[in-house]
């Protein structure tokens, strides 16, 4: 993809991802929302992640391929690590959909990582670990308003996030198709439908 040209057009389409979810659910809600630059939301999409599981980077590729759409030029994740320490591969979500990925943190540091999974995970803590190393370290960006937020990307250089996150925030800390999604999962998980992803009593 020719990241100039994409940053140059009036009208990128991304789509955002956000989740919601509790512990003692085995799936954590996942949104992705369909946005353009002219804030013009055309797309919807529910799936789910395992609390606590290893298959981020697989829901959001079948998030992502449910839509059967290929305008969709970028994904924004609110957060490498979903749904418990779930930890999203970015590299492997860029090789399989073939477009930019770029994934936010709006805390800075994310705390001690690795201990909290040999602590949480002792049975396959090493592979955890690994797949967040592999994440590297996030870099810092100042979006409007003066605030900071921190992005890993893969796919999209530094200077291409700078304007894609501009281009999408209008205020706080979460551009647009993130902060929807947000909205989303946060209200699918506090309705009815939410019984579906509890655990068996």
């Amino acid at each position: 993809m020719d990241i100039g040209s994409l940053i140059s057009k009036q009208g990128i389409r991304a789509l955002g991802i956000a989740e919601s979810f509790r512990l003692g659910m085995d799936y954590s809600v996942l949104v992705g929302v369909v946005m353009r630059t002219d804030w013009l939301i055309d797309g919807v999409v529910v799936g789910r992640a395992r609390v606590g599981g290893m298959d981020a980077t697989e829901s959001i590729i079948n998030l992502h391929r449910s839509l059967g759409r290929s305008d969709i030029q970028l994904i924004m994740l609110d957060g490498c690590i979903i749904s418990w320490y779930n930890i999203v591969n970015l590299s492997e979500l860029h090789k399989s959909l073939g477009i930019p990925v770029i994934c936010l943190v709006f805390e800075e540091p994310e705390g001690d990582v690795p201990n909290a999974l040999r602590k949480l995970f002792p049975n396959d803590y090493e592979v955890r670990v690994r797949a967040y190393e592999a994440l590297g370290k996030p870099h810092e960006f100042i979006i409007p308003g003066g605030l900071r937020v921190y992005a890993r990307f893969v796919g999209i250089d530094y200077r291409a996030v700078r304007v894609i996150l501009r281009k999408f925030t209008r205020e706080g800390k979460r551009p647009e198709p993130i902060r929807v999604a947000r909205l989303i999962a946060n209200a699918i998980l506090t309705s009815g439908t939410n019984q579906t992803h509890k655990k068996d009593q």
